[in-house]
């Protein structure tokens, strides 16, 4: 069918062989990943592709041939043009949004899923369903923990709040598990929904096969990166670079604070006219600006999660300073401890220390390589997640294996 007309687009790529089922559905196309949702969606799903015969239904225009698992799998890819936006706490979209909903039954109709996972914004499929199969919500983090936090910073309303505690508080309760980052984020949706079904699945990376120490760039840089147009990087950046940077560039006046990212705010670019601040936007190699800085940083105020920029730099063996909310959900050693810290002089004296000490960065972006290596795997997480979908399939005790929150 032509995908001008709206209707699903659909691509059988082999019989069903495999033994497990699952239905997979999301708002946003995982291929190319372009930020932490699809690269999270992907990431899993590629890594739930080897034991599970997957039909992913993506609400968005995701073109099969990019999905990596698809030719060589008994999986099918159906992407759903839609007419509306998807997300919205109180789901004002939903008769709107009858394609994704018949998408999802006709797959339903012809497939007996074990399991099905659902990612925000489209939970809506299942809501008031007696026949649907079992359902677990990758919520990835609270948006009631975001919005109470940006609240507090007087970024949102009241109302808004509540909407989104609603939300989740019926997503939780209705479906067999919901699933997060960290462990802020299942507190919250603990308390937001009174349930006992909040696991934990963190997120991953891919990294370096070594630090690369000799790609550090001749002048001492420290590297900010993330999606520059995420309210909670632009609070962040902004913060650092306005209040913390130049106690370090007064001190350090031949270091550049180096700022990367996709799709720069008009706020973020103007930071460039602040001395020793250089902002790049859009670079096709990220790990390659990451190995170049000598100290990365995530000064994060606002948002819920973990934080892949600090998992990166990591995974390019670089050492972070960071606050305590990037460390959310976030495997800490005592050493990456000590360069947690939310007061802006111990911020800025951390960042100092590290640029001023070769053989102490080196040591801890070497540490911190090695540790990423063997506790923050996308492979780990996915088979976490797998565990749980066999535990509301019932195919294996429930949540044996998993992390609760």
């Amino acid at each position: 069918m032509s995908p001008d007309t709206g209707d699903p687009v659909t691509r059988e790529v082999r019989p069903q062989s495999l033994r497990r089922r699952l239905l997979a559905v999301t708002a946003v196309a995982p291929w190319p990943p372009r930020g932490g949702f699809s690269l999270r969606v992907a990431r899993l799903l590629e890594s739930l592709s080897r034991s599970w015969d997957i039909s992913l239904v993506v609400a968005d225009s995701q073109e099969p041939a990019a999905v990596p698992w698809a030719p060589t799998g008994p999986h099918e890819v159906i992407s759903v043009r839609m007419c509306h936006p998807v997300w919205a706490p109180s789901t004002p979209f939903i008769a709107e949004n009858r394609r994704l909903r018949d998408a999802v039954d006709e797959v339903l109709a012809r497939r007996s899923c074990q399991a099905v996972l659902l990612w925000p914004g489209i939970e809506f499929v299942a809501f008031g369903r007696d026949d649907f199969p079992p359902a677990v919500a990758d919520r990835i983090d609270s948006d009631t923990l975001k919005r109470f936090r940006a609240w507090c910073h007087r970024k949102t309303t009241i109302g808004e709040l509540l909407k989104y505690a609603a939300y989740e508080r019926r997503v939780v309760r209705q479906f067999a598990a919901a699933i997060v980052v960290g462990q802020d984020d299942a507190r919250a949706l603990t308390r937001i929904s009174g349930s006992k079904n909040v696991v934990i699945v963190p997120n991953g990376v891919v990294p370096q096969h070594a630090p690369c120490f000799e790609a550090e760039s001749p002048r001492p840089t420290v590297v900010f990166s993330g999606t520059l147009n995420y309210y909670a990087n632009v609070d962040a950046v902004r913060h650092f670079a306005r209040y913390i940077w130049p106690d370090i560039h007064c001190r350090r006046p031949d270091a550049r604070l180096l700022i990367v990212g996709r799709t720069p705010t008009r706020g973020v670019l103007t930071l460039a006219k602040l001395a020793g601040v250089e902002v790049r936007a859009d670079v096709p190699d990220m790990a390659r600006v990451l190995r170049e800085g000598w100290v990365a940083v995530a000064p994060m105020r606002l948002g819920s999660g973990v934080k892949n920029k600090v998992l990166e730099a990591w995974a390019a063996g670089r050492p972070v300073v960071l606050s305590p909310r990037a460390a959310n959900g976030l495997d800490l050693d005592e050493d990456m401890r000590r360069l947690v810290t939310g007061r802006r002089k111990a911020f800025a004296a951390l960042v100092l220390q590290l640029l001023s000490n070769q053989k102490l960065r080196h040591s801890l972006g070497a540490a911190a390589l090695s540790r990423v290596r063997a506790r923050h795997s996308w492979q780990d997480s996915a088979e976490a997640l797998s565990k749980v979908l066999q535990s509301v399939s019932g195919e294996i005790n429930p949540f044996k294996g998993a992390s609760i929150g």
